[in-house]
């Protein structure tokens, strides 16, 4: 008898639905925060500015996150739904009489193991024209680019709260030495993706994780130092840590592209396919 198994890539375990409630819970909390502090600022007797800017960009962080936990949900559901579904209607039917016949001729182990291995590879072929030809590109395609797991998706939301909590953290408090704290960020992000798609053994890779070595630490004593001539100690370091934050959000998305093209030979958002729409 058959036994089905779960797809790597589509299936989502116990273990990343929980990690996927529980970011969403923490990016419905970032958002509510970020609501009720922007309120406050607002109704202010002086108005804020600086407040209400960073009040608005973590409450839309807040709700893309949990923007992005309900998507990454229910495209797991809808990819092992239709996986399930072609696996049955594709391969169970022609797998059952060829058992049956097998064991009724009573066919060598040799001849049975050489026809089971030419039967997965055409098993592999039905599921994967079946999911094509069934999916629906306006459901099926959006936040995983191709080749990118579940897992990995999970992975993302919480070192993307992590980093919020970590920037946030520098600002309200402004902690001494906070370019070795930003350029700790930019490492953790580049372990995450460079072990995703397993290039520890490129080159370009590594030139990804030094160039923030050089740069962050030195562009941040400069920027910082730029900004106090125009501004007050405070405000100045704030702002450079904004700046900052931009920076890695730039940086996180340049070398993600740039490892979905190394290695699946395809960037991560088809820009033919939103021309077409």
């Amino acid at each position: 008898m058959v036994k089905r198994g779960k797809n790597p890539r589509t299936a989502v375990s116990v273990f990343e639905k929980i990690g996927l409630t529980v970011a969403f819970f923490i990016g419905l909390a970032l958002t509510i925060f970020s609501l009720y502090s922007l309120v406050i600022d607002i109704s202010m007797e002086h108005i804020d500015l600086w407040g209400v800017g960073v009040d608005t960009l973590f409450l839309l962080l807040g709700f893309l996150i949990c923007y992005s936990c309900i998507k990454t949900y229910r495209k797991a559901i809808y990819y092992g739904k239709l996986v399930e579904s072609a696996f049955e209607e594709g391969i169970y039917r022609r797998l059952e009489p060829l058992l049956r016949k097998f064991a009724e001729v009573h066919v060598q182990m040799e001849e049975l193991e050489a026809r089971l291995n030419g039967i997965d590879k055409k098993v592999d072929a039905v599921m994967e024209g079946q999911v094509k030809a069934s999916a629906n590109p306006a459901t099926v395609e959006g936040i995983i680019a191709p080749g990118t797991s579940i897992g990995f998706a999970v992975k993302s939301i919480f070192l993307a709260i992590i980093t919020m909590s970590g920037f946030v953290f520098m600002v309200e408090t402004m902690i001494p030495h906070a370019h070795y704290a930003i350029l700790l960020f930019f490492i953790l992000w580049w372990l995450l993706i460079t072990s995703e798609f397993e290039l520890f053994n490129k080159a370009e890779a590594w030139l990804f994780v030094f160039l923030p070595i050089i740069i962050v630490p030195t562009g941040f004593i400069l920027t910082h130092a730029a900004l106090r001539v125009a501004m007050p100690v405070g405000s100045a370091e704030n702002v450079t840590v904004c700046i900052f934050f931009l920076a890695l959000v730039i940086y996180a998305f340049a070398y993600y592209s740039w490892a979905v093209l190394r290695t699946k030979g395809t960037l991560p958002f088809d820009i033919r396919r939103f021309r077409r729409r």
